[in-house]
């Protein structure tokens, strides 16, 4: 047999040659950016012991097993569902390598057979991410607390990895856009790192050179919640202050542990609760201390109050002088709702007392979501966006850099990712004599192309300053759209990515500049966090700045001359704020910050004008032929090496219908090269 088929490196049993056609591309210009992988038709193989065996007797509508996913899919481990790696030979060339898929299993009598399918490793590469998402990664190691050392720390090295503060106004952190709440400042992480990670739980390794520029270094995707919270029963801890109080009437003070959705005002003796969503459990109070003077005799009492009214209490009758007392008062349990107000009022005709200890706890039965406050712990993995599939991130980074994504030839499981302009390495095969001249050829200017328009989009998102910019100029800030101005098409060929833009903002008179993600309402007056879109920044250490102050409410944490940048425009240098290139598609027609002069290195000119310049230019053509392709040829076979037919150079896309089997030629198409 010609024909050698092998799955997990054990040989299936062929009891004829494969009849079968292999196509490879690389992309496929009439559906732009569709980044297709090789496949073949249907393959049969027939149901022979080894190869029952090797299915795991699949067809047996009794047959149940245990799999392992770690171990290879084979045998009795063999899952129908995983893809199972497959390399198929010719004469002993190898023509292709990926994954194989059962499609169907047929029983006549006591023949068996498989119906199967093959596909190159950029389809297996997606598979083996399933239905992953972003949030299923595991950043765990860098969980810290949300402290300005570690904010400010993470702004000295930009990397590619570890954790990044960036200030983003997220609405509500700044009274006077000068000085910022840490609030402004939430964990962000490197692109080159979920990157990495998502290869690693792939199984797949690569090849991608582009993770070795420094682009990827700075590219980090910020925190998209409307707040930063942590799953806990405790919904408020604190600790009462020593303090000495002269009359009755007053609130205990105290320092706060963790204040979750409660905000404290009156020196910490006012709690009052802000989350939307109601908080029931239950609340302990211990106070203990010691009443020096109480005259007039009186009773004293101690009294936790719910907006006013007692709930528990507990009362000293005439104490005395020089008593000491330890009060211990609690709630089995209480609905705390938005704007409900907690305070514990001392009562009595004390001149002099202190208070020495105490401890204010409330915690509910089943841990909930409460906000994060300054210094507490953050689980880092809780500040990942949700809801994003791995797949969607990485094809939309493969977008937006216009990367081209093959199988390694030799070794298994990997793939190789490369940029459209770093992807031709200059060499050349000439095909003159493989053209079958007997046969047509179709020419097709790129007239023939199927739209007019071609749109590189970023996701819409609600926030203020991008649908503020949608309404005026109705497209996308960012976005882009290359027109052909071919007289014949009208339609338009629409790359999106899963990002949305964000919009620079800088008020007037100050030098910070930043990302503005928030609503407004009440005639814009008001400044409302949301939950956004997921979002894609350069990250950059901005120097030189006006002193500012960073704040824990009314508290100054710190007061600097540096922040952490992040936005989709880079400067050089950092103290200046002259832009320098930009992740956007396009320039804006409108900014909101005060720069004279805007780049023009973008992602558009950049990674995407040669490719578009050519494949619409007057003289492009999109030759299709016959070839005569042998084993040798797919074997050998790199989209990666210009092809010279007649003293013309192409780009080859499409190796369409390879038959091993049958002495006959095969079509192929390929891209007029007009810009070498």
């Amino acid at each position: 047999m010609r024909t050698e088929i092998f799955i997990e490196d054990y040989r299936l049993d062929i009891t004829k040659e494969i009849a079968t056609e292999f196509s490879y591309a690389i992309d496929d210009i009439m559906d732009f950016g569709s980044r297709n992988t090789s496949y073949s038709k249907t393959i049969t193989i027939p149901g022979t012991h080894n190869n029952n065996k090797l299915f795991g007797f699949i067809f047996d509508l009794s047959n149940a097993n245990f799999t392992n996913d770690l171990q290879p899919n084979i045998n009795y481990n063999f899952n129908a569902s995983r893809n199972a790696n497959c390399r198929i030979f010719i004469d002993g060339l190898q023509i292709f390598k990926g994954v194989l898929r059962i499609l169907e299993i047929t029983q006549f009598n006591k023949e068996i057979n498989y119906e199967c399918s093959v596909f190159g490793e950029l389809g297996g590469f997606i598979n083996a991410l399933g239905n992953k998402k972003l949030e299923d990664l595991d950043f765990s190691s860098y969980d810290e607390n949300w402290s300005i050392a570690n904010i400010t720390g993470s702004w000295e090295t930009v990397s590619g990895s570890g954790v990044y503060y960036p200030l983003i106004d997220y609405g509500q952190v700044s009274a006077d856009k000068v000085d910022f709440q840490f609030k402004a400042f939430r964990p962000a992480l490197y692109v080159k790192e979920y990157l990495e990670k998502i290869q690693q739980g792939s199984g797949y390794t690569w090849e991608f050179p582009l993770l070795d520029e420094a682009i990827m270094d700075r590219l980090v995707i910020p925190n998209n919640q409307v707040k930063l919270t942590k799953n806990t029963s405790i919904g408020l801890s604190a600790t009462a202050k020593v303090k000495n109080y002269t009359s009755g009437g007053e609130d205990i003070e105290f320092d706060i542990i963790s204040g979750g959705d409660f905000t404290i005002t009156g020196n910490g003796s006012i709690f009052t609760y802000n989350s939307a969503t109601p908080f029931t459990g239950a609340i302990t109070l211990n106070v203990s201390g010691v009443i020096n003077t109480i005259s007039p005799s009186s009773d004293f009492t101690l009294e936790l109050r719910l907006n006013g009214t007692p709930i528990s209490s507990v009362t000293y009758p005439t104490p005395g002088d020089n008593f000491n007392f330890n009060a211990i008062l609690s709630v089995a349990s209480v609905t705390i709702n938005q704007n409900d107000v907690l305070d514990v009022n001392i009562i009595g005709n004390f001149s002099d007392m202190d208070v020495e200890q105490g401890i204010f706890q409330i915690a509910s039965a089943n841990p909930t979501a409460v906000t994060l406050n300054y210094n507490d712990s953050i689980a880092i993995n809780d500040t990942i966006p949700k809801g994003i599939f791995q797949r969607d991130f990485f094809l939309s980074i493969c977008k937006m850099f216009n990367l081209y994504v093959y199988d390694d030839k030799i070794d298994d499981k990997k793939i190789i990712v490369k940029s459209y302009i770093d992807f031709y390495d200059g060499t050349t095969v000439d095909w003159s004599n493989k053209v079958d001249r007997s046969k047509a050829w179709s020419i097709k200017p790129m007239s023939e192309i199927n739209a007019r328009y071609y749109s590189f989009k970023y996701k819409e998102d609600n926030d203020y300053y991008n649908e503020n910019y949608r309404k005026k100029f109705n497209e996308g800030y960012g976005d882009y759209q290359y027109d052909t101005e071919f007289d014949f098409v009208k339609d338009e060929d629409v790359q999106e990515v899963i990002f949305a833009a964000t919009p620079l903002f800088q008020l007037q008179s100050t030098d910070k500049i930043y990302p503005a993600i928030y609503k407004k309402s009440d005639n814009n007056n008001k400044e409302d966090a949301k939950d956004s879109v997921i979002r894609i920044l350069q990250a950059q250490k901005i120097t030189g700045r006006t002193t500012w102050d960073m704040l824990d409410d009314t508290t100054v944490l710190g007061s600097l001359t540096t922040y952490g940048y992040a936005g989709h425009l880079r400067f050089s240098p950092s103290s200046s704020l002259t832009p320098v290139d930009d992740i956007n598609f396009g320039a804006p027609f409108e900014v909101y910050i005060d720069v004279s002069t805007y780049p023009t290195t973008n992602l558009f000119n950049v990674y995407y004008s040669g490719y578009m310049d050519e494949i619409t230019d007057k003289d492009s053509k999109l030759l299709n032929c016959e070839a005569n392709l042998t084993t040798r040829d797919i074997n050998e076979l790199d989209f990666s090496k210009y092809i010279y037919i007649d003293g013309v150079l192409f780009r080859l896309n499409r190796v369409d219908g390879y038959n091993p089997i049958d002495y006959k030629t095969t079509k192929v198409e390929l891209l007029k090269v007009i810009d070498k």
